[in-house]
């Protein structure tokens, strides 16, 4: 990572190069490969400017601090920039956990799968089952885009469910207590 100390409308001081190289030094554990850094330490009236640039794989982070010391300028930029830098992550492993929906999604349990003796594979997702007839469901199964549907079915008061089947038609799901045909 090359990092590059520019002054402006100021002397260059090696203390204040060398405490920026220092800071922008601790940033590297939260990017993974950065090509370069390009710091700008200026000065107007009483206020000292600190502005940093990051480039590296594909983004550009920018940011600034002001303050009327310059080291704290510095330490204020150093901040900005980490908090920019978790927040991408954060949001980056979010959209990753949310992209790849598990095969059988049912709810997510606090207790591991395995421990139960389950496949690792089954995740448990809690789904409100809401009150509707039979016809309801159709309906609402008809316009939305997932392969089945929970309801509280009105005539039974028990939770069934509706499934869209290979042939275009549906497949409807109702406990019994008895084995034999339904």
């Amino acid at each position: 990572m090359q990092i590059a100390v520019t002054f402006r409308h100021m002397e260059a001081e090696e203390g204040a190069k060398g405490y920026v190289k220092g800071k922008v030094q601790r940033l590297q554990k939260y990017i993974e490969n950065p090509r370069e850094v390009h710091v700008v330490l200026s000065a107007e009236k009483f206020r000292h400017i600190a502005e940093i640039t990051i480039i590296g794989n594909g983004m550009t982070l920018n940011s600034q601090g002001r303050d009327t010391d310059l080291y704290t300028a510095i330490d204020q930029m150093v901040d900005k920039i980490e908090r920019q830098i978790r927040e991408r992550r954060e949001k980056g492993r979010r959209k990753r956990v949310n992209a790849t929906p598990s095969p059988i999604a049912l709810s997510k349990s606090e207790e591991p799968l395995e421990e139960r003796g389950f496949s690792s594979l089954i995740q448990k997702r809690h789904i409100l089952a809401k009150p509707m007839s039979l016809e309801d469901a159709v309906v609402r199964l008809e316009i939305s885009r997932r392969d089945f549907l929970v309801f509280l079915n009105l005539d039974s008061e028990q939770v069934n469910v509706l499934c869209r089947s290979k042939d275009g038609g549906y497949e409807w799901i109702e406990p019994s207590l008895k084995w034999g045909k339904s």
